[in-house]
């Protein structure tokens, strides 16, 4: 009777939770945005947050809880409320989601499409195939069809963190941990690693596929032999390392270093404990060369191949502009009123976390202290194959080179996040035995992942949260855009903080856009004395060397007067755009301006 009972707890549970996820997802859906949003988090109803809090909060709880299928129903409902905060801007109805890069990668997925360039042109031309697929497939723009991109790959890594973790480990409870803390999505840090189209962030959510697909071709043994590479998973592994390369082949090579860590402790194992379990595993060398090979096939043909590596010795040698930036960067943010402290609060606390105990996990695994055969194992080839990766870290770090340490640092959250989640359900089993009667350890696991994601949630998209403003690009700035670059003359465009050329990227295609030639300098950053006190409509006809075309979008604008509190553009300096002489509106639409500033210098 009483396990009747449960179980009708758990119907429950699983019941109200899914319709929950539907509530949240449909009110979600029925408030598109309608201008530029500053904040998701703010412009999402809150219907939808409290949804998706009910959702996750009884999938955890029926996972942590439950036997059998009803826990694989909690982490279906767990996973599906994840995949669904991270697809917000596709719910929401954006027109793009990502200001930066991902309008560049927009551009070169149009010229692909346009035959204005070949793909095997593109260093990374895997997520722009991928929306070329999802476009040709359903009819939906480039546009939607990247964020659809961004989403499968997400999906991908929240289906494969448990499913590499369920081959190395036998037991449900660690399984089901990892896949929660899956649900925390670790390894992006809205630094480097974003929930945007940016294949850097794409490769990083395929990297669980690749372990999985290690662990299946190093430790199982049953497989029927296969030319090539030995077995099927072996065949999928080679296929999954191509795909690493064309997605980012800057990942794809600390999946090498990740892979050499394998060959390592394989052939120490092999010569010096030839009796040991790991010596019988299946040898990673033929997959490690044969990633090698296509890695060195591929890169070094792309004119960008090599930006990376060039620039990190020079930083290394004789870049003093490093420490510099980063102190730059600590005083403008204690300006704002926040400081690196609580910015590194926010955005990695849990991440330090997990890395704690899973540091301390893979420790155990070096010196034998894990239990199970392929458990031990696995935390000796994670634990080896992040020695150079945290070694690279360290050079990025140190040499301040484009936050691409934080890329690796992403990279290294994977491993990181199976190993954690293993090493939780380790210490709750351990807490578990230790305390009489009734087993607590359901309940507090649930309170502690529930606390984890509060933290974690808020620092997955860019917000005022973390003094960021939002990568949303509404329609209105796109249009806007558009008939500005159509209809211009003869002056230069010239902008706050860039001359638009991401937007230029992304409108009329990168071929089209590296060819251009209206884009002058920004007024910050370019040399130009026209910022804080100094940005007003009298100043700006005085600095330039000629006229110049000045967009100013609504995004602009709610990011420098409300998340820079005006630092470099204050609020009255974009009022005398409308009040002075010398600077004239000459177009305007929704979120969209365009003042024509006639220089007097």
């Amino acid at each position: 009777m009483a396990q009747t009972y449960a179980h009708r707890l758990e119907k429950s549970a699983l019941v109200v939770g899914f319709c929950s996820l539907a509530v949240a997802v449909l009110a979600a859906h029925e408030s598109p945005a309608g201008g530029y949003e500053l904040s998701i988090y703010w412009a999402t109803p809150t219907l939808f947050w409290a949804g998706a809090a009910v959702a996750l909060l009884a999938g955890i709880v029926v996972a942590v809880s439950a036997p059998d299928w009803y826990r694989s129903l909690g982490l279906v409902l767990g996973g599906a409320t994840t995949l669904s905060i991270a697809s917000l801007p596709i719910l929401r109805g954006y027109h793009f989601y990502g200001p930066g890069d991902s309008l560049t990668h927009l551009g070169w997925t149009k010229d692909i499409v346009a035959g204005d360039m070949a793909a095997y042109d593109l260093l990374y031309p895997g997520t722009h195939t991928v929306a070329i697929v999802i476009s040709e497939a359903t009819g939906l723009s480039l546009r939607r069809s990247l964020l659809l991109m961004v989403a499968a790959f997400v999906l991908v890594y929240l289906l494969f963190v448990p499913l590499a973790v369920r081959v190395v480990v036998d037991d449900d409870r660690a399984v089901t941990f990892a896949a929660i803390s899956a649900f925390l999505l670790l390894p992006i840090n809205a630094i480097s690693v974003f929930v945007m189209p940016h294949p850097t962030s794409q490769a990083i959510m395929f990297l669980p596929l690749v372990i999985y697909l290690v662990a299946k071709y190093v430790m199982a043994s049953d497989e029927r032999r296969l030319p090539l590479f030995g077995t099927a998973a072996g065949a999928l592994l080679a296929l999954a390392s191509l795909a690493m390369v064309l997605v980012h082949p800057q990942q794809a090579a600390n999946v090498i270093l990740l892979f050499g860590g394998i060959v390592v402790v394989q052939f120490v194992y092999r010569l010096f404990r030839d009796g040991h379990a790991i010596a019988r595993h299946r040898a990673m060398y033929a997959q490690t060369m044969f990633l090698m090979a296509t890695f060195l096939l591929w890169t070094p043909f792309h004119e960008r191949s090599g930006g990376t590596v060039t620039a990190l010795v020079t930083s290394l040698l004789d870049d003093p502009a490093a420490a510099a930036s980063a102190t730059h960067a600590a005083a403008s943010l204690s300006q704002l009123g926040g400081s690196i402290r609580l910015l590194f609060a926010k955005l990695f606390l849990v991440s330090l976390f997990f890395s704690i105990i899973a540091g301390i996990f893979m420790l155990g695994g070096l010196f034998d202290r894990v239990r199970g055969t392929d458990t031990s194992a696995f935390t000796k080839y994670v634990a080896v194959g992040m020695i150079p990766l945290f070694g690279l870290f360290g050079l990025f770090l140190f040499a301040s080179f484009g936050q691409f340490h934080f890329r690796v640092l992403g990279f290294m959250m994977v491993p990181v996040t199976m190993l954690g989640g293993v090493a939780l359900a380790r210490g709750f089993d351990a807490i578990g035995r230790r305390l009489p009667n009734a087993d607590p350890v359901p309940g507090f696991a649930a309170g502690i992942f529930a606390l984890l994601l509060v933290l974690s949630v808020p620092t997955l998209f860019h917000s005022p949260y973390m003094y960021q403003p939002s990568g949303h690009v509404s329609e209105s700035q796109m249009v806007g855009y558009g008939t500005a670059f159509d209809q211009r003359g003869d002056a230069l465009f010239t902008g706050l903080r860039s001359p638009g050329e991401r937007y230029t990227d992304a409108i009329l295609g990168y071929e089209d856009s590296k060819r251009s030639d209206f884009r002058g300098a920004p007024i910050y950053g370019g040399g130009y004395n026209a910022t804080g006190e100094n940005f007003t409509a009298g100043r700006l006809t005085s600095v330039f060397d000629g006229p110049r075309y000045l967009p100013v979008t609504d995004a602009a604008v709610q990011r420098e007067t409300e998340v820079y509190n005006g630092l470099r553009f204050p609020k009255r300096g974009f009022r005398t755009l409308e009040s002075k002489p010398g600077v004239a509106r000459v177009q305007s639409g929704g979120d969209f301006r365009l003042y024509y500033v006639n220089s007097t210098a």
